[in-house]
C-alpha cells in the first residue's frame, strides 16, 4: 500500500506542476518557480496533498540522489584541466572565502555553536549546478568564458561537498580526534572502492551491455546509477554521494555520450521532481513571522557571494567583466548544501527554525537564478566599463595601422581568419581576453592586444577608428552584441561582421549594427541542402535559386551568395554512363606537339572532345583554346568509341582512318 500511495504522490504533484508551469509560461516565469511553488502548495506546510514526513523524505532523497547523478554528467574533468589554474586558485578561494565570513557571522547569530557556524559556512558556499547549466546550455552561453569558468567552479565545490557530507557526522557531532582519523582512512578507502567500482567494472559492464542491444544498455545505465548509490550507502556514505560520483566518473569513458541520450528522456522529469521536493521541505506558516529574515538573508547570500567570489577570481587574475559575470551567476545555494542540511538537522546542528528560515531564503536564491544568469554579462560589462586589467599580458606596442583588419576573439574563428589575412598579406590586429592565448599568439609573431572586446579603450588601442572591417568571432553571444554596440559607438562606417551560432542571434547583432551576421545554424543547413541537391542530380542553377529560396523563405538578414557544389567526377561518369572518356599521352612525334587546341581542331576532325590536359603534376580542365600541346601531356578525351579512335589517330599520326563498325571498345578511364 505505502508503494501506492507514492505513485499517488507523484500523480498529484505533477499534475499540480503542470497547471502552474502553464500559469507560469503566461507570466513569463521561469519554470523553477513553477516547480518550487507546486512542492511549497502541495506539501504539509500548504495544503497537504503530500502530507507524510516519511513520503516527503523518500521522494527528496530518490530526487536529489537522481539529479545528481545527471549532475556528474554534466560535469567534466576537462574543464577543469584546461583551467586548472583559474578553477583552483579562484574556486577554492571563493568556497574558502564564503565560508570565512559567513561563518562568524553564523556563529554570533546562531548561538555561538561552532557546528552550527561550520554548517552555515558550507551550506552557503555552493552553487546549484543543475539551474547554472541549464540557464548557461538555454542561452547558448556554456562555452563563452564565463560559461566554462563557473562550470569549473561548480566541480570543484561538488567536490569539496562530497568531503563535508562525509565529514558531517565528526563535523556536527561530538566525535574526538581518534572518530576523525578513522573517518578520514573510511573515506579514502571508500573513495577508493568506489574509484575501482565506476573508472574498471562499469565500463566492463558497458561494453557486455553494447553487445545485448539497446534494452540491455539502458538498463545498465540505471543500474550505474542507482546501484553505485546503493554501494556508496552500504559502505557508509549517502546515496546522493554514490550516485554523483558515479556521473562524475562515467562521464570520462566512451560511453558518455549514448548515456546522455538514454536518459535524457528522464531529465525533465527527475529534475522537476528535486526542486518540488524542495518546495515540499518549506513550511509557509512558520515562516510569516520571521519574512523579514528569509528575505534579508536571501539577499545577502547573493550579495556575499557575488562579491566573495568576484574577488576570489579576481585573484586568479580573471578579467574584471568575467569575473563579475561568472560570480554573480554562481550567487544561489546549491544541491549538495540541501543534502548536507538534512545531515545538520538530523545531527542537532542547527535549530528547526533557524533550518527554516535558512531553507526558505535558498530557495528564493533559486528562483531568481535565472534572471541574475540573464543579466550577468550585462551587469558584468556594465561594472568592468573600460577600465584596464592588472597582473596581465602586457598589450602589444600601438602601431598606427590604417586599413588593417581588426579581430575580436582568437579561437579558431579567429586563427583562421589571421592565417587568411596573413596569406594575402594584410595587416590586422587581434583583441583577446585570454591571457594564456595572448602570449601563445604574440610569440608565434601576431600582433595581439589583451583587452576586452566590449570595451571602448581597448578597441581604440587595436585602432578601431582606423580599422577597413571588424570580424567578430567571439564565443560568447552576449559579448558578441556588446562588441559590436562598441565598434559602432566609435566608428559608424566600419564594416563589421559577426559570426554567431542562431539565426536569431545573427538578427540580434545586425539590430545592434553588424553589417552582416553569419549564423552557424542557417550556413551549415543551407550548404547541406545545397550538397543533397546536387547529390540527387539536380542542376546547378536549380540548386542555386533553390538556395535564394530558402533564405528568402527564413526571411534573414545574413544573406549570402552560395553556389552550388560542383558534381564530383564520379558524378560525372556515372552521367555519361556508356560514353567512354579515354587517356592518351602525346610522344615527341605526335602531330599534336607544338600546336594549340584551336590548331588541332579535334572535335571538327574527329567528333571527340578534350575534356582536360594533365602535365606533370597538374591537370587543367577544359584547357584554353591557345593551350599549347608537349610531349608527355595526357589528354583525356570524351566520344563514342569511333570518335575517340578517331582521335587518337589524328593527334598521332595526323590521318582520320575511316569509320568503323566493328565491335571493337576502347578502354575508358
Amino acid at each position: 500500500m505505502h508503494g501506492s500511495f507514492i505513485v499517488q504522490d507523484l500523480v498529484l504533484l505533477y499534475a499540480l506542476a503542470i497547471v502552474l508551469l502553464l500559469i507560469g509560461g503566461r507570466l513569463r516565469a521561469p519554470a523553477i518557480v513553477s516547480l518550487i511553488a507546486t512542492g511549497v502548495i502541495a506539501g504539509p506546510g500548504g495544503f497537504g496533498f503530500v502530507g507524510s514526513e516519511e513520503t516527503v523524505t523518500a521522494l527528496s532523497e530518490i530526487g536529489i540522489a537522481l539529479l545528481l547523478f545527471m549532475v556528474g554528467l554534466d560535469l567534466s574533468f576537462s574543464e577543469v584541466r584546461r583551467l586548472w589554474r583559474k578553477v583552483v586558485v579562484g574556486g577554492g578561494a571563493q568556497v574558502v572565502g564564503t565560508m570565512a565570513v559567513t561563518a562568524p557571522i553564523a556563529y554570533a547569530l546562531l548561538g555561538g555553536r561552532l557546528e552550527t557556524a561550520l554548517f552555515v559556512g558550507f551550506f552557503v558556499a555552493i552553487s546549484n549546478t543543475s539551474i547554472i547549466i541549464r540557464e548557461l546550455t538555454r542561452r547558448n552561453e556554456l562555452h563563452a568564458p564565463h560559461g566554462s569558468l563557473a562550470v569549473g567552479i561548480l566541480l570543484l565545490q561538488d567536490l569539496a561537498a562530497l568531503v563535508a557530507l562525509v565529514l558531517a557526522p565528526v563535523l556536527f557531532g561530538s566525535t574526538d580526534a581518534p572518530s576523525l582519523g578513522r573517518t578520514l582512512i573510511q573515506l579514502a578507502v571508500i573513495a577508493v572502492s568506489l574509484t575501482a567500482v565506476t573508472r574498471f567494472l562499469l565500463p566492463l559492464l558497458f561494453r557486455l551491455a553494447t553487445v545485448s542491444g539497446r534494452e540491455a544498455f539502458g538498463l545498465m545505465v540505471l543500474v550505474a546509477s542507482l546501484g553505485t548509490a546503493w554501494l556508496a550507502s552500504v559502505l557508509g556514505l549517502s546515496m546522493t554521494v554514490g550516485a554523483f560520483l558515479a556521473g562524475l566518473v562515467i562521464d570520462e569513458s566512451e560511453f558518455s555520450h549514448q548515456i546522455h541520450a538514454e536518459i535524457r528522456p528522464l531529465r525533465d522529469l527527475l529534475s522537476s521532481l528535486f526542486f518540488i521536493s524542495i518546495g515540499l521541505l518549506v513550511q509557509p506558516a512558520a515562516l510569516a513571522p520571521v519574512l523579514h529574515w528569509v528575505v534579508g538573508v536571501a539577499l545577502a547570500i547573493v550579495v556575499l557571494k557575488t562579491f566573495g567570489a568576484t574577488l576570489a577570481l579576481r585573484l586568479a587574475r580573471v578579467p574584471h567583466r568575467v569575473a563579475l559575470t561568472t560570480a554573480l551567476g554562481l550567487a544561489q545555494i546549491g544541491e549538495f548544501s540541501f543534502v548536507l542540511g538534512g545531515s545538520a538537522v538530523a545531527n542537532g546542528a542547527i535549530d528547526p527554525e533557524a533550518w527554516q528560515v535558512l531553507l526558505a531564503a535558498s530557495v528564493l536564491t533559486m528562483m531568481v537564478t535565472p534572471w541574475l544568469v540573464g543579466v550577468a554579462p550585462a551587469f558584468g560589462g556594465w561594472v568592468a566599463g573600460g577600465r584596464a586589467e592588472t597582473g596581465m599580458p602586457e598589450a602589444a606596442p600601438r602601431e598606427e595601422l590604417t586599413g588593417h583588419v581588426l579581430i575580436l576573439g582568437f579561437g579558431v574563428g579567429g586563427r583562421l581568419i589571421a592565417w587568411a589575412l596573413r596569406g594575402v598579406q594584410t595587416p590586422h590586429v587581434i583583441l583577446e581576453l585570454d591571457g594564456v592565448a595572448v602570449r601563445d599568439a604574440a610569440a608565434q609573431g601576431h600582433h595581439i592586444l589583451y583587452g576586452d572586446a566590449t570595451a571602448a579603450e581597448p578597441l581604440q588601442a587595436a585602432g578601431v577608428t582606423r580599422a577597413a572591417a571588424v570580424v567578430a568571432v567571439l564565443s560568447d553571444p552576449g559579448a558578441s552584441e556588446r562588441a559590436v554596440r562598441a565598434v559602432r559607438a566609435l566608428n559608424r562606417n566600419v564594416p563589421v561582421i559577426v559570426r554567431t551560432r542562431y539565426r536569431a542571434e545573427a538578427e540580434r547583432m545586425v539590430r545592434a549594427g553588424a553589417t552582416r551576421a553569419v549564423a552557424e545554424e542557417l550556413e551549415a543547413s543551407l550548404e547541406v541542402m545545397a550538397h543533397l541537391l546536387v547529390r540527387l542530380d539536380v542542376p546547378g542553377n536549380v540548386t542555386e535559386e533553390l538556395v535564394g529560396d530558402a533564405r528568402r523563405l527564413m526571411a534573414s538578414s545574413t544573406a549570402r551568395n552560395v553556389a552550388a557544389p560542383a558534381a564530383s567526377s564520379d558524378q560525372v561518369a556515372g552521367l555519361l554512363g556508356a560514353t567512354p572518356v579515354s587517356s592518351y599521352q602525346l610522344t615527341a612525334g605526335d602531330r599534336a606537339v607544338g600546336q594549340s587546341l584551336t590548331a588541332v581542331n579535334l572535335r571538327a576532325a574527329t567528333g571527340a572532345t578534350i575534356l582536360a590536359v594533365k602535365r606533370g603534376g597538374t591537370t587543367l580542365a577544359p584547357p584554353a583554346v591557345d593551350w599549347v600541346f608537349a610531349a608527355g601531356d595526357v589528354l583525356y578525351v570524351v566520344g563514342d568509341e569511333a570518335s575517340v579512335r578517331n582521335a587518337r589517330a589524328w593527334l598521332g599520326a595526323g590521318d582520320t582512318p575511316a569509320p568503323d563498325r566493328s565491335p571493337q571498345r576502347v578502354e575508358s578511364v
